[in-house]
């Protein structure tokens, strides 16, 4: 990790950590007003982060500071068909999300974050792993290049990616 960052698993005790960070996850574009906060209190946002850690699949990692501070996040959980997330795919395909707070970006813990997520997907016996991305959006590159496909067009479009893909050179 770059100048002492460490990434650690999640727990249900970060709970207030990853509202932040569902809020820091939503794409506002160029010059675009944010939307209000408590948008991810209603359904269907609120499902991303409401109870992390207490359902069947959940798992996630924090990026911290050298003092500790959490600065990242990227987690996974399984929606069902009748309660599906925006890039829902099936019920045996986990959904991630992942956000950097913004004084952190650049940095290379968006990237890192994602590669050690992506080997906790392949240790649990997951075949893939699925989000949802606006193209424009500057993460779409990342995803890219960590081996999700553009797999529907929908309003909120789907990235899929296949266990076994290529693996990300390590970014901090």
């Amino acid at each position: 990790m770059t100048a002492g960052y460490r990434i650690r698993d999640a727990s249900a005790a970060d709970q207030s950590f990853l509202w932040d960070m569902l809020y820091a996850a939503i794409y506002v574009p160029a010059g675009g007003q944010p939307f209000p906060r408590p948008l991810i209190y209603d359904q269907p946002l609120c499902r991303y982060a409401a109870g992390f850690g207490l359902l069947v699949g959940d798992c996630g990692l924090i990026a911290e500071t050298p003092s500790g501070e959490a600065v990242g996040a990227a987690w996974i959980r399984l929606f069902a068909v009748d309660a599906p997330g925006f890039g829902f795919v099936d019920d045996e395909t986990p959904e991630l999300s992942i956000a950097i707070a913004e004084s952190h970006r650049g940095l290379g813990l968006g990237t890192a974050l994602l590669g050690d997520l992506l080997v906790r997907v392949q240790d649990r016996g997951w075949k893939s792993v699925s989000l949802s991305c606006d193209p424009a959006n500057p993460a779409w590159r990342l995803y890219k290049r960590a081996g999700f496909h553009a797999w529907n067009s929908s309003e909120h479009p789907t990235m899929l990616r296949r266990v076994g893909g290529p693996r990300l050179a390590p970014g901090v």
